[in-house]
């Protein structure tokens, strides 16, 4: 019996683990990241005004 027959029995491709890290990344983005920019952005601009006409 061939030792490399028996250990590639076992053996499962890795290819398509991050079939979907990009589409999550780009997910994560939309939905978490920019919102809070856009929040933190605002606030800071507000903020910003207000010290100017205050």
């Amino acid at each position: 019996m061939n030792h490399e027959d028996q250990s590639n029995r076992y053996h499962y491709p890795v290819e398509g683990r991050t079939d979907g890290a990009i589409a999550g990344a780009v997910v994560f983005i939309a939905i978490i990241a920019a919102p809070a920019l856009a929040y933190a952005a605002w606030h800071a601009l507000v903020s910003w005004i207000s010290a100017l006409l205050s």
